[in-house]
């Protein structure tokens, strides 16, 4: 267990045995030659996954003959569509019951277990898929990028936060450039305690070790994580992920890490619903602005181009010159910028333990303020009382975006909706496609 992980109890060590007939397996997807830019991304899902829970397949079940695309996400349809290969990785990471055989050094066996965090078998499965590129297609990556998501952007974390961990034998780095997607729980935490004093990243050479490393944190993924914590970990996810931006940014790391809060998305980014939305549930699309990430990440690692800064509606972070004005707030899309309703977390059809995904409660001006999958009301208009929906005209006239007394009108939605697009484009988080794409659909609005 690396140090950032800051386990207060004995380290057992063990030898874990997985099997390709249970789910531990590899998918490797790459361009012809002609068409292949050099560069891999390797993808890491999140916590969940298990064969014994269905949830996982054999690794010759994960290809539909008749569909091959369908286990690919639209990050990794992205990737592959801009001539990145792709190795898309899979493992028991559901941390009830398990798949995994672990005999530890006293002989203690365990038939069943499951171990979330194991940076090591992502790198062993890059290794081979590298030689694997190289094989077919006669020379190997000129770049590895890491791509994972919850769980998976906390292995990313630990890549960089365990010192000579992403080494491989040559003294090489294994990934050259992460992205790690609302790590799990807002951690790991750049923090390693020796003798009461912080020892990570101290040394111009420790620092050196570190590769640029991108991040999106979904604001609304707030939720609690309650039990025994080290005294510098919050049970609170955004505290998490805010934190670690500062410690980052405190420790001399700025220049090698971005922190991107996104208004209104829980833990999910719709990137396996094609729409974005499944009955009640509806998520804004985070892959209009994956597509920039990914041409951040590689532009930053391959050119030395600085992506755009940190953007955060905690002050600490947003707010550069300390005047009380936050100058890089969060992202906002179109959809939260000029809102047609609310996107809020606990979709009816999910229940209580819903909070990963969102649902939409649209200003119709009609009845109550609808109730989530607890059972609580919506405060659309957060005045924390639940009373009737307001019409949009009222909504943007509450929020400055619309003079009171005027009414809203379907150009002034259009005319909303670019100048909020065309904002994220020159900050650069879309490309002109998006752009265009939220353009087309305002004007097909009929506003009420």
């Amino acid at each position: 267990m690396f140090p950032a992980g800051s386990n207060p109890g004995p380290i057992y060590f063990g030898l874990a045995r997985y099997s390709a007939t249970t789910g531990s397996a590899m998918t490797i997807i790459y361009p012809e030659a002609g068409s292949w830019n050099q560069k891999v991304w390797v993808t890491v899902h999140g916590r969940g996954r298990s064969f014994k829970q269905g949830s996982l397949r054999a690794w010759n079940r994960n290809l539909d003959p008749e569909r091959p695309a369908a286990d690919l996400t639209k990050y990794e349809t992205l990737m592959l569509s801009k001539g990145y290969a792709v190795v898309k990785t899979y493992r028991s990471s559901d941390t009830l019951g398990g798949d995994v055989q672990v005999t530890l050094a006293d002989g203690t066996f365990y038939p069943e277990r499951n171990l979330n965090d194991n940076a090591q078998y992502i790198i062993d499965f890059t290794l081979v898929a590298k030689k694997t590129i190289e094989q077919r297609l006669g020379n190997g990556p000129r770049r590895t990028y890491f791509y994972g998501h919850s769980a998976g952007g906390r292995i990313g974390r630990s890549l960089n936060y365990t010192p000579g961990l992403n080494r491989n034998v040559a003294g090489q780095p294994v990934f050259d450039g992460i992205l790690a997607d609302d790590s799990a729980t807002g951690l790991w935490l750049p923090v390693v305690m020796k003798n009461g004093k912080d020892v990570l990243f101290e040394t111009d050479a420790a620092r050196a070790g570190f590769v640029p490393q991108l991040e999106i944190s979904h604001q609304m993924y707030n939720a609690e994580s309650p039990g025994e914590k080290a005294p510098w970990v919050s049970t609170n996810y955004l505290e998490n992920k805010r934190q670690n931006a500062r410690l980052l940014r405190d420790k001399g790391l700025a220049a090698k890490h971005r922190m991107y809060e996104v208004r209104r998305i829980s833990h999910s980014g719709g990137d396996t619903l094609p729409d974005g939305r499944r009955g009640d549930t509806q998520i804004l699309d985070l892959s209009r602005v994956m597509d920039r990430f990914i041409d951040m990440l590689d532009a930053w690692v391959d050119k030395s181009v600085p992506p755009p800064p940190t953007r955060s509606d905690w002050a600490e972070l947003g707010d550069i010159d300390g005047d009380g004005d936050i100058e890089q707030p969060a992202l906002a899309f179109p959809e939260v910028a000029c809102p047609m309703g609310v996107y809020h977390q606990f979709p009816a059809s999910s229940g209580p333990g819903g909070g990963g995904v969102t649902g939409f409660a649209p200003f119709s001006g009609e009845g109550l303020e609808p109730l989530d999958g607890r059972g609580v009301f919506v405060d659309m208009n957060g005045n924390r009382v639940w009373d009737e929906r307001e019409t949009m005209t009222q909504a943007w006239q509450r929020l400055g975006l619309l003079p009171r007394g005027d009414q809203l009108t379907a150009e002034r939605y259009a005319s909303c909706v670019n100048g909020a697009a065309r904002r994220l484009r020159d900050e650069g988080f879309f490309s002109d496609r998006t752009v265009s794409q939220y353009v087309a659909a305002a004007r097909a609005v009929k506003v009420q």
